[in-house]
């Protein structure tokens, strides 16, 4: 899968036209994002139950979707809609069967200062706050479900896009997130 997206993105960066008029970041323009993230802590934390005989557990995301607007040559403003969810099966030590399931979804406003002079190339820092919920449901200790009870979410990241044509790109971003690192399709208009 690696090799298959590598291939995929030095043949896109080899058919991408070579000259343009626009900077990667521009005031006045709208960028709209949509990704996939690594790195989800929870879901990492579902693992410990892999020693379970009858272990099954499927994941989601965590999916993201992102809004952005030039408000001046080096700021943007926006909103970032994050979700994440993993549930696992597994018999206890009686050989009960047992399951847990987590989802988390967030709608957080977004600022982000860009560096980049690029037409191309456009690296960013980005904060975000606002409101994020996560619930949990179980059968473990009988059946049970608890939502969050602090819905404050937040992020802070450092990313580029690299835009292939004068309004299509790649993005990129390591952080703190729903994912320690996400990377996805971004389009300009």
């Amino acid at each position: 899968m690696k090799k298959l997206v590598l291939t995929l993105f030095v043949g896109a960066l080899m058919l991408a036209p070579s000259t343009s008029n626009a900077q990667a970041f521009e005031q006045g323009k709208s960028q709209v994002s949509a990704g996939y993230g690594f790195g989800n802590f929870i879901q990492a934390l579902f693992e410990t139950y892999a020693v379970y005989d009858g272990f099954d557990k499927s994941l989601t995301g965590p999916l993201f979707v992102r809004y952005e607007y030039g408000v001046s040559e080096k700021i943007g403003f926006g909103v970032n809609f994050a979700y994440a969810s993993v549930a696992a099966d597994y018999n206890d030590i009686f050989g009960d069967p047992q399951s847990i399931n987590w989802s988390s979804w967030s709608a957080l406003a977004r600022v982000n200062r860009h560096f980049g002079e690029s037409d191309k190339f456009d690296p960013y820092i980005g904060l975000g706050l606002g409101y994020r919920t996560a619930s949990w449901k179980f059968t473990e200790l009988g059946t049970g479900t608890t939502t969050s009870l602090f819905p404050l979410g937040m992020e802070a990241t450092v990313g580029a896009r690299y835009m292939f044509t004068p309004n299509i790109g790649l993005y990129s971003e390591i952080g703190i997130a729903k994912a320690i690192a996400q990377f996805g399709i971004n389009a300009k208009f």
